[in-house]
Order: C-alpha cells, then sequence, then structure tokens
C-alpha cells in the first residue's frame, strides 16, 4: 500500500465527481488501514466484542432504516413488519 502523502485542492467551487470522490475516499481508506496495521498497538483481539444490547441496538437501528426506506417507498405492508420486529426488539432492550 501507498502512504497518502500530498492532496492538492482546487480552489474553484465545482463539486466532485463520483470517480474523485471515489478515489479520495480509497487513498484516505488505504492511509488508515495502512497506519492501523503498521501501529505497535494495534491487535484484533484487543477489540472488545459487542454486547447483546449493543447488537439489538444495531439491528434496531438498520430495521430503522429500512422501516424509512420501505415507507418512502409505501410499501406499507413490509414496514408494518419492520415495525413489528423494531416493537420486539424494543420490549426485549427494556427487560436488559
Amino acid at each position: 500500500m501507498s502512504t497518502l502523502t500530498s492532496l492538492t485542492v482546487k480552489q474553484d467551487t465545482t463539486q466532485m465527481t463520483k470517480k474523485e470522490l471515489d478515489y479520495v475516499a480509497e487513498k484516505v481508506a488505504d492511509a488508515i488501514v495502512e497506519k492501523l496495521f503498521n501501529s505497535e498497538n494495534f491487535e484484533v483481539s484487543s477489540m472488545p466484542s459487542a454486547t447483546d444490547e449493543q447488537m439489538i441496538i444495531a439491528e434496531v437501528a438498520r430495521l430503522m432504516t429500512l422501516l424509512s426506506q420501505y415507507e418512502e417507498s409505501e410499501e406499507y405492508e413490509k414496514a408494518a413488519i419492520i415495525q413489528n420486529k423494531i416493537t420486539k426488539l424494543e420490549k426485549i432492550l427494556k427487560k436488559l
């Protein structure tokens, strides 16, 4: 991997194309990953595992995104199913 050494910023107000944005994002991601793996303190095993509560919260967030998408596309039957799942998970969270 090559390290990002410099970045030229345009002074005009034009927007970046998707291709340009993807290029910059890839370079930034590469630089971050390289820095992490070259760090002496980085260990995959040192990262804490998610608790049940954290996993449920993450699932609720994912379902809320789906719910919003279904409501926007007027797929109300699917939205109702997702809402029921969210309600069940919220009840579980209250018990924890």
